[in-house]
């Protein structure tokens, strides 16, 4: 647990400001106010502190003529008071790129809770990035198995054999990769356990990026994210950095759309998921996005640790929930200035205060006006002392409504600043909505409108060749499916091979719904390229006599082997495509076909 350091006088609060501004500082510098009015800080110093083990220095500082100090030291829009937190990173990029060091505010315990957690997340992320999580430690961690059995809040809470369950911290293991695709519920990990801080750190368990991606063959179609993206070009990430560097595959616009007029900064931005096809492998990966269709199989994204989730999965778009699309209600306000001070105008009794206000500090009690003494019969006028007594009196009475108008005005003022706050804070909600909505619908959009862009283009009839032999019009389909997806330096070593169209092919293609000629092409030049058995989707296997698993495998009689192959899957009557492997090694398509038929 690292030492919670105060700042108590000017001298120490100027002597942080040149520490933060210095350049002796190996890791962040997390930075607590405490509100003027509070003697406590709403954020939980303890709590971070407890997190931040040695990763990170914490400090905790009043809001005073001390944090003005530290203020006027501070380069503007970096400085920290009011109850709010902020942490420093390691280096000077935050003086000039203030999102890097993002302040937390804090005005209420529920601000204090989420702000909490948020600069435990920064301070996480900035001493991942400043590389201490590959120092040594200096204190002794236990190997242990750790069981997965919670996913919450970037955590991820596993048994290690102890009374309490220890954290797994997403920032402290994949950059920004969420911990639900690190981890799951029932897995288990092998990882370090540090006892002091109750954290496990797995990152000497992550997958190299050659164990990885050693599943994906080319033309699968496999999921990337969107790292950069301009009006040419873009780079898509296909594995992030572990125990090795990031995969990261450069594509031109040639390799995501068809029009060369398109700009790719509307199609994709950083962040987006997008299927693209793997055209060759590493160590020089290529992709391209261009010929996916909608309804392909995607491979699953590899697991960052042994036995967890894909790390990457595809956008869905989801609709609004009722809690997210209803606005929220507006607050209540309080009592108004000028209703309050008219009612102090009408009567010196002090109103009762608005809700949630503090009730207001009763008034002085009135000084009793003296009994005037017994004057002489004939003398009916009070004394001097007696008028300089009451003039006296009026004045302190004059005095107290004075002061009762003055407190009324600024209780007003109190009001309307937590009524604003409160109406500020309603605004902002309603706009985060707004802006999540927002987003969601954009990336929708930039989704259709990749692919309408990739759409393969299918010629019009008067456009489109025109064969009068069927056989060489379904052909001149595989060929184009090969010359589009094998580039032209590999065109050489990857010529497309003979083979055979049964006597049944071309009117089974005929007879069949819901596929296209291209797409059963598309399936017969992978067949016939020897790709498909390496395409997951493929579900590529020998065919047997009937539908039951100890059927004898189909063999004709000159010695060739059924096979089929998906052209769909996860739909009803899902297509196949029925093929024979002829002894020489050659291949003649026999049929398609929906997924109970099996004959040949």
């Amino acid at each position: 647990m690292a030492t919670v350091q105060r700042i108590d006088d000017a001298r120490a609060a100027g002597a942080l400001a040149d520490l933060l501004n210095g350049d002796a500082r190996k890791r962040p510098v997390v930075v607590i106010t405490i509100p003027s009015a509070r003697d406590e800080p709403w954020i939980d110093v303890d709590e971070v502190a407890h997190e931040a083990g040695e990763l990170a220095d914490v400090y905790l500082m009043p809001t005073s003529d001390i944090t003005w100090e530290f203020s006027h030291r501070m380069s503007h829009g970096t400085q920290v008071y009011g109850g709010a937190g902020r942490v420093y990173p390691v280096g000077h990029e935050w003086l000039t790129d203030l999102q890097r060091s993002p302040l937390r505010f804090a005005w209420s315990e529920r601000d204090g809770e989420k702000a909490t957690q948020q600069l435990i997340s920064d301070m996480f992320r900035m001493a991942a990035a400043a590389g201490l999580l590959h120092s040594k430690p200096t204190r002794y961690l236990r190997e242990v198995d750790a069981v997965v059995r919670w996913v919450v809040a970037g955590r991820a809470l596993v048994e290690v054999g102890n009374p309490l369950p220890a954290t797994i911290a997403e920032e402290l293991t994949v950059d920004d990769v969420p911990i639900d695709r690190l981890v799951a519920p029932g897995q288990t990990v092998k990882g370090w356990l540090d006892p002091e801080t109750n954290r496990v750190d797995v990152t000497r368990s992550l997958s190299t990026s050659d164990e990885a991606l050693a599943a994906y063959s080319i033309g699968d179609v496999v999921l990337a994210k969107v790292t950069g993206v301009d009006e040419r070009t873009a780079e898509l990430l296909l594995y992030p950095e572990t125990t090795t560097p990031p995969v990261v595959v450069p594509v031109q616009i040639e390799d995501v759309t068809a029009n060369p007029f398109d700009d790719l900064r509307l199609l994709m931005t950083e962040g987006d998921v997008v299927a693209a096809r793997v055209r060759t492998v590493g160590p020089a990966w290529s992709l391209v996005l261009r010929d996916v269709d909608d309804d392909e199989p995607i491979t699953p994204a590899p697991s960052l640790l042994p036995g967890g989730p894909p790390w990457l999965v595809e956008d869905i778009d989801e609709p609004a929930s009722a809690e997210e699309s209803a606005p929220l209600p507006p607050p209540t306000p309080s009592t108004p200035a000028g209703d309050h001070a008219a009612g102090l105008a009408e009567s010196t009794a002090v109103p009762a205060s608005p809700v949630r206000q503090p009730a207001p500090v009763p008034g002085p009690r009135p000084i009793p006006r003296p009994a005037p003494a017994n004057a002489p019969a004939s003398s009916s006028q009070p004394t001097a002392s007696t008028k300089a007594l009451l003039l006296q009196i009026d004045g302190q009475k004059a005095e107290i409504n004075r002061l009762r108008r003055e407190e009324a005005a600024l209780r007003g003022q109190l009001n309307a600043s937590s009524d604003e706050r409160e109406q500020l804070r309603f605004l902002y909600e309603q706009a985060e909505r707004r802006a999540k909505r927002a987003e969601n619908e954009l990336k929708s959009a930039r989704a259709r409108l990749r692919k309408a862009g990739s759409a393969k283009v299918v010629p019009s009839a008067e456009e489109a060749p025109r064969f009068a032999d069927r056989e060489q019009g379904f052909k001149y389909l595989v060929l184009t499916q090969w010359a589009s997806r094998t580039i032209p330096t590999e065109q050489t070593a990857r010529p497309l091979p003979d083979y055979v169209l049964g006597p049944n092919f071309l009117d089974s293609l005929d007879a069949l719904e819901g596929v296209k000629p291209q797409k059963v092409a598309d399936v017969v030049f992978e067949i016939v390229t020897g790709r498909a058995p390496e395409i997951e989707g493929r579900k590529v296997h020998r065919l047997r006599t009937g539908s039951g698993g100890s059927d004898p495998y189909r063999v004709r009689g000159d010695g060739a082997v059924a096979w089929r192959a998906s052209l769909q899957v996860n739909s009803a009557s899902a297509r196949r495509i029925h093929y024979w492997i002829l002894p020489d090694g050659g291949y003649e398509i026999d049929s398609v076909a929906i997924h109970d038929d099996i004959g040949v």
